[in-house]
């Protein structure tokens, strides 16, 4: 008779991190429980594996393919984790603020980009602060869907706020979860917008052009440019 084991404690919290259900967008639909659930998920490093990941590699690369050699004087990743994307993005800068609320991800990005002085990390929660200076490009990824309605137009616009005229804004998100406008998930509430409806309202944004995008099953990538101020 074949003896029946119990997952292990480390396999039951990996398999905890990987699900993507709506109950966990629920979960951060308050300020104090969205910063708990991530703490939770980075106890474990990597947790949506973007340096294992083959999705995660690739959607890095198309990132990288969109801004189409472009090189830029300053720069902000908004939500950077523990710095697995910003090691790669630095490359296309000349000085880059790498920002994240996480404590646990802002010490490992730290650890990760140390003696790199092109790179300034901080731990800064941008639904309700602000780092009052622009940038020639603006990169924001898998970040919106974890906010509720009202916060989304406060980031967005502090995000708009941050572009510097002529400078790029670049969205990366997932759709194969998070695209929900046809229905699921509780009006104004996180689990409710997805990458179409994120990437469409900068899209309608005034001064902003759409450079170039890639739209695909699982991901979509838009590039914007802020049109130069007239003189």
């Amino acid at each position: 008779m074949n003896e029946v084991t119990s997952p292990s404690p480390l396999a039951a919290i990996r398999r905890w991190v990987a699900d993507e259900t709506w109950l966990k967008r629920v979960l951060t639909a308050r300020r104090w429980m969205s910063r708990a659930y991530f703490e939770a998920r980075y106890a474990i490093p990597d947790p949506w594996r973007l340096a294992t990941s083959a999705y995660e590699r690739d959607r890095a690369e198309a990132s990288l393919r969109i801004l189409d050699g472009r090189h830029y004087v300053s720069a902000v990743e908004v939500g950077c984790g523990e710095g697995i994307f910003t090691a790669r993005l630095v490359d296309r800068c000349e000085h880059l603020v790498a920002v994240d609320f996480s404590t646990l991800a802002i010490r490992r990005a730290r650890r990760r980009l140390a003696g790199d002085p092109r790179v300034d990390v901080r731990q800064i929660d941008v639904r309700v602060e602000d780092l009052n200076r622009t940038f020639d490009l603006v990169y924001c990824a898998e970040l919106f869907y974890y906010l509720n309605r009202a916060e989304c137009e406060a980031v967005g616009g502090r995000l708009l706020q941050w572009l510097a005229p002529g400078g790029d804004l670049c969205l990366g998100h997932g759709t194969s979860v998070h695209d929900v406008e046809t229905g699921g998930g509780e009006p104004g509430g996180p689990g409710s917008i997805g990458a179409g409806m994120i990437h469409e309202r900068f899209r309608q944004a005034p001064g902003l052009a759409v450079v170039r995008e890639r739209s695909l099953p699982r991901y979509r990538i838009t590039l914007l440019r802020r049109l130069e101020e007239c003189s």
